[in-house]
């Protein structure tokens, strides 16, 4: 199989030294792709500028930065190639820096110069981003080369939720196929991973390892399911 997946988190710059960013390392994504890779299957593997770097014989990887990088890359990749899964577990900001003010001054956000720090008080304006989850199928129909839409894997992390809480995060990403969601609070206790289809958990796998293992399984059989239902029509 040919998979898309996207790991680490965005940067969303302040200026030339200053970011917004969040906890991702891109441990997981990496050890994903090189399970799917040694497997025999070829990842088109977007990483986040500083995650960690995964390497296999069928890996091919480009770096992104912020948001807008990493959907454009994202709508370049699915329009140029038919994907068999798209596995999305890139933390991607909710936000982009807008303006920043300091020192009676408005200055818009760029990779360039460094904003004067001589001021009390720095306001930070943000934007809201999309969700680009919702829109991969529609990048990949766009595209007029598959004969399918990909198989889609949404990541959800959640802080100290309950199952009330938990559920209807997974259920709001309406777009996936299937779910994996992991707590904070979970973490501190070997990192567990929790796999969902149509809101209904179908799987628990510890630590990156496993979870891995788990999604190649996963992917192979949903693959086969559709192949067999295919046939059948």
């Amino acid at each position: 199989m040919k998979i898309l997946l996207t790991m680490g988190g965005t940067r969303e710059e302040i200026d030339g030294v200053r970011f917004i960013t969040n906890l991702s390392t891109g441990r997981t994504g990496r050890a994903i792709a090189e399970r799917l890779s040694a497997a025999g299957h070829k990842v088109l593997c977007l990483r986040a500028r500083g995650a960690e770097s995964p390497r296999g014989r069928n890996i091919r990887t480009e770096e992104f930065s912020r948001f807008r990088d990493l959907d454009a890359k994202m709508r370049s990749a699915l329009g140029g190639s038919a994907f068999d899964a798209v596995i999305h577990l890139a933390a991607v900001s909710d936000y982009s820096v807008r303006s920043i003010k300091t020192g009676g001054k408005t200055y818009r956000p760029g990779p360039r110069g460094k904003i004067p720090s001589g001021a009390k008080e720095m306001t930070i304006s943000l934007k809201r981003n999309f969700k680009i989850l919702d829109r991969i199928k529609c990048y990949a129909r766009k595209s007029g080369k598959a004969r399918r839409p990909p198989l889609l894997i949404g990541f959800k992390l959640t802080s100290g939720a309950g199952r009330a809480r938990t559920l209807e995060a997974v259920k709001a990403l309406r777009a996936a196929d299937l779910v994996v969601q992991n707590d904070t609070e979970e973490m501190k206790n070997g990192h567990p991973f929790h796999i969902y289809r149509d809101g209904e958990k179908i799987a628990a796998r510890r630590g990156a390892g496993e979870l891995a293992d788990a999604l190649c399984s996963l992917l192979r059989a949903e693959r086969d399911k559709e192949d067999a239902h295919a046939a059948g029509a």
